[in-house]
């Protein structure tokens, strides 16, 4: 059983009727279909991510699997329940934070808000209140549990965000944006406490969207890409990787070969995007070159220079970074 499954899942926002649109004011003109079959499945215990450009249709799926929103098609389930048959089940499964996290009433305390939002959840008194202390444990905010919430700095709303998830004790927590707008020094301690804590020491499923992709890269199991509504790629980096880079691709610097003698050794081996150029920061030269995966020439083009009198300084693998995936990924994805 996974802890998160969609097949054929759609969200569509149809424009009102003429009387409504008078009253409401609807800025929708005509249908969107804002998330467009997507299936995707999620495994207990994964710490799986979401990304795609604004408008992708993120925080809608994100926001349907919580039954915030009602689908329109499709099926999504939680830890195999049906988000529409058995709604109430799914709100007890699972847990929602928000990187705009609005709906704390700043002149309470922060024990005052858990208190409020576990009442809503059927949560009163002494079981209320040790789940809190719980929490408030777990995220770091037990010294800070008093003090009104206006006083707080954005790091410590978000850690709140987080104990407020985290009330129910839910199978799958959703997070979206957890690290937006706070510094770099608060952002490590929420990705350490949503890594080392939640998932590794836990065991539990966390459901991250991020417009960060180094988060993506640090944290996630695997991840999907989210392009007009569609799924247009779901699995781990090294195959997103593969998919637009089918070979391994290396930069060699070497002292003591000429240029004309490094550009013979890459012509003898057949290799790929193959180019010599000079280090810019010393006398060496930089050999960058490519070979098909799993055709491993490393230790024969080492070799060659070396008897050529040259010597490698050093040899670093180069990969295409998440951020650069992500853009050639999208754009081709658009295109099609």
């Amino acid at each position: 059983m996974y802890a998160v499954e969609t097949f054929d899942l759609e969200k569509k926002y149809s424009p009102p009727g003429r009387l409504a649109s008078l009253i409401m004011r609807s800025p929708i003109r005509q249908e969107v279909i804002a998330v467009n079959g997507v299936s995707l499945k999620v495994r207990p215990g994964e710490l799986f991510g979401l990304i795609g450009p604004n408008g992708a249709g993120k925080t809608t799926l994100v926001k349907t699997l919580c039954t915030l929103l009602w689908p329109s098609s499709g099926t999504a389930s939680i830890c195999g329940h049906d988000v529409r048959r058995e709604e109430d089940e799914v709100k007890r499964l699972v847990g929602f934070v928000s990187g705009e996290e609005r709906s704390f009433h700043w002149r309470l305390t922060g024990y005052q808000n858990l208190e409020f939002f576990a009442a809503l959840s059927n949560l009163f008194g002494r079981q209320a209140r040790h789940r809190i202390d719980q929490v408030l444990e777990r995220v770091g905010l037990r010294d800070a549990a008093d003090n009104m919430v206006y006083s707080y700095s954005s790091g410590m709303r978000q850690k709140l965000a987080i104990a407020r998830g985290l009330l129910t004790d839910p199978a799958v927590l959703f997070l979206d944006e957890p690290t937006k707008s706070i510094d770099p020094m608060a952002a490590r301690q929420i990705k350490d406490f949503i890594r080392e804590r939640l998932v590794d020491g836990e065991g539990r499923t966390v459901f991250l969207t991020s417009h960060r992709l180094e988060e993506i890269e640090q944290l996630c199991d695997r991840f999907a890409i989210l392009c007009q509504g569609k799924l247009t790629f779901c699995g781990t980096l090294v195959e997103l990787r593969r998919s637009l880079r089918p070979h391994d691709s290396y930069a060699l610097r070497l002292c003591g070969v000429a240029q004309r003698d490094a550009l013979k050794v890459m012509n003898r081996h057949c290799l790929e995007l193959a180019a010599v150029e000079p280090d810019g920061e010393s006398a060496a030269m930089v050999m960058r070159f490519a070979f098909p995966d799993g055709k491993n020439l490393l230790p024969r083009i080492i070799a060659d220079v070396t008897e050529l009198g040259g010597s490698v300084l050093s040899c670093e693998r180069e990969d295409l970074r998440l951020e650069d995936m992500f853009v050639e990924h999208v754009s081709g994805a658009g295109a099609r």
